[in-house]
């Protein structure tokens, strides 16, 4: 929708009624008339009320997000041979052989292999190997009648020379595990690691194929190698989060009275989309929807001039993550105090992790920090989920910062969100969310352009 000063120069009296009794003498109108009826049984009766789709003065121009992050570069060939050196080193430190891996995060993690589930195993054996460069023998066990495929997607994997993988195949009417412990090799009597997500029956399988083979799931320290990001990784991670915010914040120019929440997710997927970002999600909650942290499905709310937005988004840059959350105020007056009081206790909240987690805090530690303040301003009781999540390759992963992880501690490179809430059920929510990491100097950088100042500026 346009601003009543973009419609003005046409629909308004600007120009006295000498202009608009010339403008219909001259049989413009007729023609103005015949348009919007045609666009009315062409678009449903929309699109005649709905400029802000329309290119040109009434046009949303997201043009300045193109090639955002056009010199970021993706993962290089050399960097796939230090994930499994480093893989190398945990395994023989857990006295463990190998690592199985389905497809997903981690096979790409480590072979940058593109492979969908399904009910057929798909997998690979990552095996110490001290003869080898990166220390790790990595071999493809796949269905026969799928070879062909899984020769082009390592072809496609671009690996470095270092890496020379192997290829075993398995027949319909045979046994994957039998291919698994081949693969395995001289690991067969010792102890071999599972990835955390691998399916149940896959684990079940291998473990049935020899007596002598301890099959265990992947320990905290293999867990670990994929949450310290290195710097390629955070580069990305880094623009991704920049580009989103600055799409954020373009749409919020563009956010006005009248609209519902459907269109302000067209807006922000298609910023996003110009900016680069694949595979984008948009979550745009206003008012009492926003006191859901995911939203209440079925109910559309409308923008008014007093509404209080929240919009949670993000997408993919070159296989890694952005998410990012603001809430911000229609207009500077007519708020309710208390709301106001909720988003700067949420601001306060982000500050305080900020200032004070370092490297060797639990992730118990950091979600505390956040809760804390947002305890002492009265409403505790409504910051009602973790305070973060790990990201990377996928929005959700190790490390979460929640009350209850002890166990699990900072490290440089990590890299996590900063999203405390406060949500009242009925009446309002507010989020703000920043992505951050855990730097050399042990302190936590924001990885997006920098938290939001006051509930309009974002």
């Amino acid at each position: 929708m346009a601003t009543a000063q973009e419609t003005t120069p046409i629909l308004g009296h600007s120009q006295g009624n000498s202009s608009w009794t010339n403008f219909k003498k001259n049989g413009l109108l007729k023609t103005v008339i015949a348009v919007c009826v045609l666009g009315a049984v062409l678009g449903g009766g929309w699109a005649i009320f709905h400029w802000g789709e329309l290119p040109g003065e009434f046009g949303r121009d997201f043009s300045s997000l193109e090639g955002y992050c056009k010199d970021t570069l993706p993962i290089q060939p050399g960097e796939y041979v230090e994930r499994q050196k480093r893989l190398a080193k945990v395994l023989k430190d857990e006295n463990a052989g190998a690592l199985v891996v389905e497809p997903g995060p981690t096979m790409t993690y480590y072979t940058n292999i593109a492979w969908s589930l399904t009910e057929r195993p798909f997998l690979v054996v990552l095996r110490l190997d001290d003869e080898l460069p990166s220390g790790i023998n990595m071999t493809i066990v796949t269905p026969m009648f799928e070879a062909t495929r899984a020769l082009e997607a390592l072809k496609r994997a671009n690996l470095s020379e270092e890496i020379q993988p192997s290829v075993i195949e398995w027949v319909e009417d045979g046994s994957p595990y039998k291919a698994v412990k081949k693969a395995l090799g001289g690991a067969n009597e010792g102890t071999v690691f599972v990835d955390k997500d691998i399916r149940m029956f896959i684990f079940d399988g291998i473990d049935d194929v020899s007596n002598e083979i301890k099959v265990k799931m992947a320990p905290r320290s293999i867990r670990t190698l994929r949450m310290v990001k290195s710097s390629a990784e955070i580069d990305i991670l880094r623009c991704a989060n920049h580009a989103t915010l600055a799409a954020l914040q373009l749409v919020r120019t563009y956010v006005q009275p009248g609209m519902v929440e459907s269109e302000i997710t067209k807006m922000m997927t298609d910023a996003l989309e110009t900016a680069g970002l694949d595979e984008t999600w948009v979550l745009a909650l206003v008012d009492e929807n926003a006191a859901f942290p995911h939203g209440e499905p079925g109910i559309q709310r409308t923008v008014t001039e007093n509404s209080t937005v929240l919009i949670d988004t993000g997408g993919r840059l070159l296989g890694y993550q952005a998410d990012v959350t603001r809430t911000f105020f229609l207009s500077e007056r007519g708020h309710n105090q208390t709301i106001e009081d909720a988003w700067y206790s949420v601001r306060r909240a982000q500050e305080n992790v900020l200032n004070r987690s370092n490297s060797g805090d639990s992730c118990a530690e950091v979600d505390l920090y956040a809760r804390r303040v947002i305890e002492k301003a009265g409403f505790g009781q409504f910051f009602t989920h973790r305070l973060g999540h790990g990201i990377g390759e996928e929005m959700h992963e190790e490390p979460y910062m929640n009350q209850g992880n002890h166990e699990q501690h900072l490290s440089p490179g990590m890299t996590f969100s900063v999203e405390p809430g406060i949500y009242i059920t009925g009446e309002f929510g507010i989020r703000l969310e920043d992505i951050v990491v855990v730097n050399q100097e042990g302190k936590l950088e924001v990885l997006t352009s920098g938290l939001a100042q006051n509930p309009w500026s974002l």
